[in-house]
């Protein structure tokens, strides 16, 4: 019986060690480079609190990329969801674990001379689907790392890492 009470209460303890997740109404900026099928990233993004669990906000990105001696160039906008696992895995407090599903628009051109390009680089509606991780090495300053697949008339994967700050 007093081992079961000292396991319960190190679960208890470590629950209430958790994650760095963000509060109802905090907000933290992230940047940083990534690469994917579909070239190499600059982004920028922002999330919002909606909850403890529950994080909105949009990402900004250019990525470039040439193939066959075409220049192709993206820029793409959306809006991101995200649910961080901060109560539900007993984990440092310093580290902050989410996934989630973002919604937005690519927006693709190149430097083709004639019509024959990859038509997979189409603008229109993406689809993107992301799990990462933050590490916070002070109370406003994290790394972060964040793997993605996303689908806009192509299917593809990719790894961003860079910086957050929060508020």
């Amino acid at each position: 019986m007093k081992k079961l009470m000292l396991l319960c209460g190190g679960f208890l303890l470590m629950g209430s060690l958790s994650a760095q997740s963000l509060g109802k109404g905090d907000m933290q900026l992230n940047g940083g480079l990534g690469t994917s099928g579909a070239g190499t990233m600059l982004y920028a993004a922002a999330d919002f609190g909606v909850s403890q669990q529950i994080t909105l906000g949009g990402e900004l990105f250019y990525r470039g990329r040439t193939y066959e001696s075409v220049g192709y160039s993206n820029v793409g906008i959306l809006f991101t969801s995200n649910f961080h696992f901060a109560n539900y895995i007993p984990i440092p407090r310093e580290i902050d674990l989410y996934g989630g599903l973002s919604l937005g628009y690519y927006s693709w051109s190149n430097d083709a001379k004639i019509h024959l390009f990859l038509s997979e680089y189409t603008s229109g509606l993406a689809l993107r689907f992301q799990s990462g991780a933050r590490y916070f090495f002070a109370d406003n300053l994290a790394v972060n790392a964040e793997w993605f697949l996303e689908a806009n008339g192509f299917s593809g994967g990719g790894l961003k890492a860079g910086i957050t700050y929060r508020f």
